[in-house]
């Protein structure tokens, strides 16, 4: 199951994840880095706090005790027959026999992950796959901005899809946050990773359920049962049954049914209704960008890693791990897992 997290990379990742476990990584953070964590949703862990700063000090001072030198702007690497010469931008050269590139990917680059890694990887002889944002917020049309502004804040459990002329690329269910721009939450970002960089030429739409469990026909029976029981009921009302209040009236003013009561209701407008309950359509304005989002899809080529160690499979004494490999995970922890797992095995691989 665990597997599934990372997609076609679970085979690769599994055997790290087995040696360092997700219960081992909790160990790590809570006795290790001292930061105590709490379990909400779906198994996920967080700072009590709340913060992820929480998680960013404690590393801070983890690697400041273990007198590990920061700073480094790394600007080539140089391979010789005994190691490696790290060279920095201001012409700093340190020497290494055994070498570990964790630059992380490109994403976010006001945290430091400029894509440099990616470079320095090559200049060794390294393949690249294609890159591209993952795990992102998705911004949808002026149009459509109108209605996800007007809830923005508000989560719903709901089915997510990725439409481009017309057909699905990409779907799952899970949490749907609204934004002032359009769509966010982890259903929308296990579904970025699936758009693709001409999705305006390609008419790309999500399409958001707000009851997966239904079909349409199960769903419009409910409503009709229910429109009878309260005719005196607005429609809108009715629909506060199956998503929040401030939700089901935005969806009553793209149906156009607002003011319309359960006895005045016919049958197109409750159709309309329900259209936007199981089918709500939001345009995309524009693909993922690497500012945004909180992975990067693709990297190092995983034929060129050895799996039980993370070393290179091109040049001894060099190990990659984390986000410069070609895994993303979903969302919820699974890449600092995979982060994590892959420098443990690693750092066991070089001190035996």
């Amino acid at each position: 199951e665990l597997k599934k997290g990372y997609r076609e990379a679970g085979n690769f990742i599994y055997r790290a994840i087995k040696s360092f476990t997700p219960d081992d990584a909790v160990k790590f953070i809570t006795e290790e880095l001292k930061v105590p964590l709490k379990e909400e949703d779906n198994n996920r862990m967080f700072p009590e706090s709340d913060s992820a700063v929480t998680i960013v000090d404690a590393l801070t001072d983890y690697i400041g005790k273990e007198n590990i030198v920061t700073g480094f702007d790394c600007a080539e690497i140089l391979r010789g027959n005994d190691g490696f010469t790290v060279v920095s931008r201001d012409g700093r050269e340190r020497f290494f026999d055994t070498l570990i590139l964790a630059t992380g990917g490109k994403s976010y680059p006001a945290t430091g992950s400029d894509g440099s890694g990616y470079k320095l990887a090559e200049g060794l002889g390294h393949t690249i796959t294609p890159l591209y944002p993952a795990l992102c917020s998705v911004d949808v049309s002026d149009k459509d901005r109108e209605f996800t502004s007007s809830v923005s804040g508000v989560s719903v459990s709901a089915g997510a899809s990725l439409y481009c002329n017309s057909k699905k690329k990409a779907g799952t269910t899970g949490d749907v946050l609204f934004t002032h721009r359009g769509v966010s939450g982890p259903a929308i970002m296990e579904i970025s990773r699936e758009i693709p960089r001409d999705v305006v030429s390609e008419d790309g739409w999500i399409e958001i359920d707000f009851t997966p469990g239904r079909t349409d026909e199960e769903l419009d029976r409910e409503l009709l049962e229910e429109m009878k029981k309260r005719s005196n009921a607005k429609l809108t009302t009715i629909g506060a049954d199956h998503v929040p209040a401030s939700v089901a009236e935005a969806l009553g003013v793209r149906a156009g049914v607002t003011e319309l009561y359960s006895k005045d209701c016919d049958k197109a407008s409750r159709k309309a209704y329900l259209r936007e309950l199981k089918h709500l359509e939001l345009k995309i304005e524009r693909p993922p960008v690497y500012e945004t989002s909180y992975v990067t899809r693709g990297g190092v080529s995983l034929s060129e890693i050895d799996r039980d160690s993370m070393a290179s499979q091109k040049v001894s004494g060099l190990y990659m791990i984390g986000e410069i490999n070609d895994v993303d995970g979903m969302s919820g922890g699974y890449n600092l897992q995979a982060c994590m797992s892959e420098a443990f095995i690693a750092v066991r691989d070089i001190i035996g």
